[in-house]
């Protein structure tokens, strides 16, 4: 009851109510603010948020074989955060809309309201990790009716797998009838924030829409350093082994960084890729060398800004992502800082999305830019 009580008084600041663009299934999204996914925030904020809302899970999971999976592309941090400070060491996957071997692919299931509906997992060791599982835990941002995460079980349990199943999300607002299905299947639900409000339809009428700003101009200075990491999230991993690598991660961007004079810092991670950035912004700003720390990271999740009183987008920067050509990605709120550092895992690299990343960049006055590539081998 104490994480309920505490973030019930922090729901209207935390979480705001954005409209998505050409979505008929759902025109609206919950955009937290303390998440570091559309929004920049405090690295240390998001993940002391994560790790309450990993607080009410352990103690359910203590002891049990347990693989814990985040879903692409907004919760991966969430579960990362979750997986990693859990007191066991436990398995952590997360889904994944990129195309990875075929051999490595268990289960592929539609997450029906999204703007990319199709999910896969891929599993490098599917025996260990999913059929000797004790217990699977699906970790989301919010879960709205179930669906997706219903959709998922349905995927495993025909493939043979036959866990005790949970589910847990920042933000809950299923319907009571919603809520019953899951206590059928025994399907246990974790949240620290219940939303029962309704969205009003008219929400998004009468309001002014921000054009982006567009410009041609690259940043002063761009540097760049390759990262090598034994680790792929999207393929299974042990969560401490991951932690092992963002550790080592965070250690070698510090030392990019710790001789310069630097007020303000931007660690931005790239659609999938977030927990990396978010974990070495976190290590900079308990090192104290900077005034202002911040994370967020590019989405494929096309949301409109508007001019509007507590509505939680006022920019918006389009350009094409690091790891496909023609796939159209976002960032939101951006402002001006003395460093952003771009951590990215995109192997199949687009140098076009680059220049247009970094385009964006500069339109906001960010003139010195860190882009590191945190390599799989």
């Amino acid at each position: 009851m104490i994480f309920e009580n505490e973030f019930e008084k922090q729901k209207h600041d935390m979480i705001g109510i954005a409209q998505r663009e050409n979505n008929n299934k759902r025109n609206y999204l919950f955009v937290n603010r303390f998440q570091a996914k559309h929004i920049p925030v405090s690295p240390s904020k998001a993940l002391n948020l994560f790790q309450k809302l990993g607080e009410k899970v352990y103690c359910d999971y203590k002891n049990k074989k347990t693989t814990m999976i985040g879903f692409a592309e907004t919760a991966t941090a969430i579960a990362s955060a979750i997986a990693i400070h859990c007191p066991d060491d436990v398995y952590y996957i997360h889904t994944s809309r990129e195309s990875l071997p075929s051999k490595y692919n268990v289960v592929e299931f539609k997450e029906e309201h999204s703007h990319a509906t199709q999910q896969i997992l891929y599993c490098k060791n599917p025996e260990e990790m999913l059929y000797q599982s004790e217990k699977i835990l699906f970790i989301e941002d919010e879960i709205t009716t179930g669906k997706t995460i219903l959709n998922f079980i349905d995927a495993l349990q025909k493939k043979g797998v036959h866990a005790e199943f949970g589910a847990c999300s920042i933000v809950n607002s299923m319907s009571k009838q919603h809520k019953h299905i899951f206590d059928e299947k025994n399907i246990s639900l974790y949240a620290l924030l219940n939303w029962n409000e309704s969205i009003s339809d008219k929400l998004f009428l009468d309001n002014t829409i921000v054009n982006e700003k567009v410009k041609k101009e690259l940043p002063n200075t761009v540097h760049y350093r390759t990262v090598y990491t034994k680790i792929n999230a999207r393929l299974g991993c042990s969560a401490k082994e991951y932690q092992k690598f963002c550790i080592d991660l965070a250690e070698q961007i510090y030392d990019m960084i710790c001789q310069n004079n630097v007020e303000s810092i931007l660690l931005l991670g790239t659609e999938e890729c977030m927990y990396p950035a978010i974990f070495a912004g976190e290590y900079i700003e308990k090192k104290g060398i900077c005034k202002t720390v911040k994370t967020h990271s590019t989405t494929r999740s096309p949301i409109v800004p508007r001019v509007q009183m507590q509505y939680p987008i006022f920019n918006r920067s389009s350009f094409e992502s690091l790891y496909e050509k023609g796939r159209k990605t976002y960032l939101y709120n951006l402002q001006k800082y003395d460093t952003v550092i771009i951590v990215t895992d995109a192997e199949n690299y687009n140098k076009a999305g680059e220049q247009q990343l970094l385009q964006a960049l500069k339109s906001y006055g960010n003139e010195n830019i860190i882009i590191i590539n945190w390599r799989y081998q």
